[in-house]
């Protein structure tokens, strides 16, 4: 339940600091006092969304926390795991807004975003206010109110994940068909496009590669022109080269100092430099060969630098996109080919999803249509009491029709698809709250015949019917609105009845409704302590400022000696 609640710098309130106890907690004060801000303080722990507007003129922020007391924190444990947080017995919400438009949300002093708050704050909160009251007219909201009477979570659990998994399948069955039939369109070019990519066989980088190649054979083109030069003089035509002049001088030194033994070192001197020679010879002719590629090799990388070019012009800018093309290509052609197996094997997998999703569906209409009848006789009887004695009631269940054709329709019969095919993520009904006040008029869906009080009083039958959560406030903003008399005192009855249950948050207009057993809050506005400005304040009341405010309530800003009684008497008679 909802231990405190501390506000400050939002709209006309300060400072506040409310403390609120097991059943009722009362809140009451003139129109305009603020109750509404107090209203929209809760909405905040509930996950509302904030706007800078409600900061307090003048203040760089507003802020709202609330501490919960769990008497079940299991009961929140999958939520608050989900958050990264333990389950424990306190909750402590903060939310800071400022005034320039950021906004802060705190569980537990850890950061979380403002769908997490949602989530965990309607599990905390739930809230009944006028605007709640003309959602019931909808059947989208008369279907889900029923849903949490009959205890459909599970149900509606499954009738989820059907249908989520019967959209993804028809998803992929619809991308898949798109693809085969643009893929069947381009066959052709996608088959040549391959082809002409796995032909030229780009490897990765290769590009550079080349390029790096064809400026070294451009650098090295005056080496090489020198060392042919070197090479020519080297080997001559007709033997006129260096070595071979080097050779015969060789053999001339030879016979010299095969003559004279005083030529010997010379004839030495000569084989040294015949090995120098032949030495340089090989190495000057083996460089030639590691130089770079030679006139025939550069032609051929030019040729090869132009077709990649071609291709990146093409299929590009990058070869590694060229690349990713042709294996593009490839995938796609592979799909196609395998894509009769692939629409088949989903559609299977579909049929089993739409039969599954068919029997969730009807699973869930079953447990409804039970539902259904236990829901109406509980709030026939609730508003018998609350003022119509003569009540006709019913919640009608009805299939949603949807508007392709059923291969097994019989003749005659209205166009229905499938169950399966119909259902939603909340299954295939339409659920209806069929109402007749007064004998005689006929049922009559609530949207044509309800007022707002009528509407009051079933919002209120409603939160009875329901299963109480133990650690769930309920808070009714000024439901009770156009109500009075006999009524009026039926409804403070129920009320009561309910308050005993559970923690309950009323703001109200009605003294009988004023007057339940619990703790009650006054709403005031005034001028702050430098009488410059207006704030709200709210104060706790005891006995005797009850039966002065139920007695304003009942008769104005002065009320008379027999208004003081009554709203003695009402007090008393709230207490039994």
């Amino acid at each position: 339940m909802l231990a405190e609640l501390k506000v400050s710098n939002l709209a006309l309130i300060r400072n506040l600091t409310l403390s609120f106890g097991p059943g009722a907690n009362i809140l009451t004060g003139e129109t305009g006092a603020g109750k509404s801000i107090l209203a929209g303080a809760l909405g905040l722990i509930r996950g509302a969304k904030a706007s800078s507007d409600l900061v307090r003129a003048g203040e760089e922020e507003a802020r709202v926390q609330a501490l919960f007391h769990l008497e079940r924190p299991e009961d929140f444990s999958d939520l608050l795991s989900e958050m990264g947080l333990e389950a424990t017995d306190e909750i402590i919400i903060q939310r800071v807004i400022g005034a320039n438009g950021r906004s802060k949300i705190y569980l537990n002093g850890s950061f979380i975003n403002l769908n997490k708050l949602a989530a965990l704050g309607e599990e905390l909160l739930a809230v009944s206010s006028q605007h709640d009251q003309q959602s019931l007219v909808r059947e989208a909201k008369q279907l889900d109110f029923l849903d949490v009477y009959g205890g459909h979570q599970e149900l509606l659990a499954k009738m989820n994940q059907a249908h989520r998994d019967r959209e993804t399948l028809e998803t992929a069955i619809a991308d898949l068909e798109n693809e085969v039939n643009l893929g069947s369109e381009k066959r052709e070019l996608l088959e040549y496009q391959l082809k002409e990519i796995q032909k030229a066989a780009p490897k990765l980088g290769e590009d550079q590669e080349l390029m790096d190649l064809k400026l070294t054979a451009k650098s090295t083109g005056k080496l090489t022109k020198i060392l042919s030069e070197a090479l020519e003089l080297m080997s001559g035509a007709r033997g006129t080269g260096l070595s071979a002049q080097i050779d015969r001088l060789e053999g001339l030194v030879g016979r010299l100092s095969a003559l004279d033994e005083r030529f010997t070192p010379f004839s030495e001197t000569a084989s040294q430099a015949a090995a120098l020679i032949s030495d340089l010879s090989e190495d000057l002719y083996r460089m030639s060969k590691d130089l770079g590629p030679g006139p025939q090799e550069l032609e051929d990388l030019e040729e090869r630098l132009s077709l990649l070019a071609k291709l990146k012009r093409k299929y590009g800018p990058t070869l590694e996109e060229v690349i990713e093309k042709g294996q593009a290509n490839q995938n796609l052609l592979a799909r196609l080919d395998s894509a009769a197996f692939e629409l088949n094997k989903l559609n299977k997998s579909l049929n089993q999803a739409i039969s599954l999703a068919q029997e969730a569906a009807l699973a869930l209409r079953a447990s409804r249509e039970k539902a259904a009848l236990s829901l109406a006789e509980n709030l026939t009887q609730t508003l018998k009491v609350l003022g119509f004695p003569k009540l006709t009631m019913k919640i009608q269940v009805s299939p949603l029709e949807g508007p392709g054709p059923d291969p097994d329709q019989k003749p005659g019969q209205a166009p229905r698809r499938p169950v399966g095919q119909v259902a939603g993520a909340k299954g295939a009904d339409l659920v209806s709250f069929l109402f007749c006040p007064n004998p005689g008029e006929g049922l009559k869906p609530l949207s044509k015949i309800a007022s707002g009080g009528e509407l009051s009083r079933m919002m209120l039958a409603l939160k009875i019917a329901q299963e109480p959560r133990s650690d769930q406030s309920l808070v009714f903003d000024e439901i009770d609105s156009g109500l009075s008399g006999q009524t009026a005192e039926a409804v403070a009855l129920k009320m009561t009845e309910l308050c005993s249950r559970q923690q309950v948050l009323v703001i109200t207009h009605l003294p009988q409704m004023a007057s339940l057993p619990g703790r009650h809050f006054l709403v005031a506005k005034s001028p702050d302590q430098s009488g410059d400005r207006t704030e709200t304040t709210i104060t706790e009341l005891d006995r005797d400022l009850r039966e002065l405010e139920l007695a304003r309530m009942l008769d104005g800003a002065q009320p008379s000696p027999e208004a003081l009684a009554l709203s003695r008497r009402l007090l008393d008679h709230g207490a039994k």
